[in-house]
């Protein structure tokens, strides 16, 4: 188990705090952290599950029909693919300016720190291999944003209007579901590059974000406290971000799908 979902803070020493009562009998501070955590661990799993099952439905994740996409749809998407993850640095700064102390700053720089990737490749020229597979240049895409879709600015800007609107606790909530959904969402993504003919050192951004533990350390520890306190708060925004998900990869995949230069398509 190691550091998962705090443990460590329980085997070293949790306080007890309070006595409950379950079936007649006592359960101290401890146990009843033990149990919390429990109901936890059960509500990601099922949170997981219930996102695949909720993707799974959305064309651009049947990978029988992304396999037939012309060499423009594939252009398409990773040129659109993109912008949708490459604006993540907005929400990640309004995060850190707002952030209550230093440990939760420290949060958010480790994030930054993993997507420089330090001795290697950053995130963002790992991209850039990946579309040069497609022969697409991204060098002026961040600048010039030309295929910066309206849904995808939408998507980036209610997303910085929500955290605007809400609290640090719906925050925190917030980013932990996204960092959750990475789990999830680049598994996938790889199946769809590889559905398109992806392959060897070009696959290596996916590769690294599907080894990466998204979800640990200091915002498993900030989340799981929050949990205890106001599980309501975090079973609403993990629910929320979910639905939230599945509206962009659902308007992600029509715009591909629909996507038409009306010059020849060449086969991908």
């Amino acid at each position: 188990m190691g550091n998962y979902l705090g443990y460590h803070n329980i085997l070293l020493g949790l306080k007890i705090m309070s006595t409950v009562i379950k079936d007649g009998v006592k359960i101290s501070g401890i146990d009843k952290n033990l149990f919390a955590i429990s109901d936890l661990q059960k509500f990601l799993e099922n949170w997981d599950n219930d996102y695949q099952k909720k993707i799974s439905t959305v064309n651009i994740f049947n990978y029988s029909l992304t396999k037939q996409w012309s060499k423009e749809q594939c252009q398409f998407f990773v040129k659109a693919l993109y912008h949708v993850r490459g604006h993540f640095d907005s929400f990640l700064w309004y995060m850190g300016n707002f952030a209550p102390n230093y440990k939760t700053k420290q949060m958010i720089l480790k994030n930054v720190h993993d997507e420089f990737g330090m001795n290697g490749l950053s995130h963002e020229q790992l991209y850039f291999q990946f579309a040069q597979s497609f022969d697409v240049d991204l060098t002026y895409e961040l600048l010039e944003e030309k295929t910066y879709l309206n849904f995808v600015k939408e998507y980036i800007k209610n997303q910085l209007l929500w955290l605007r609107k809400n609290d640090w606790g719906h925050r925190l909530a917030a980013f932990a579901a996204i960092e959750r959904l990475d789990n999830v969402d680049y598994l996938n993504l790889r199946n769809i590059a590889e559905s398109i003919g992806t392959s060897g050192k070009a696959l290596t951004f996916f590769n690294v974000h599907i080894k990466a533990d998204h979800f640990e350390g200091i915002l498993v520890d900030a989340f799981q406290e929050l949990w205890e306190k106001q599980p309501f708060i975090a079973n609403k925004v993990f629910n929320f971000i979910k639905d939230f998900q599945t509206s962009m990869w659902n308007n992600l995949s029509d715009a591909i799908f629909n996507y038409n230069n009306k010059k020849t398509m060449l086969p991908c």
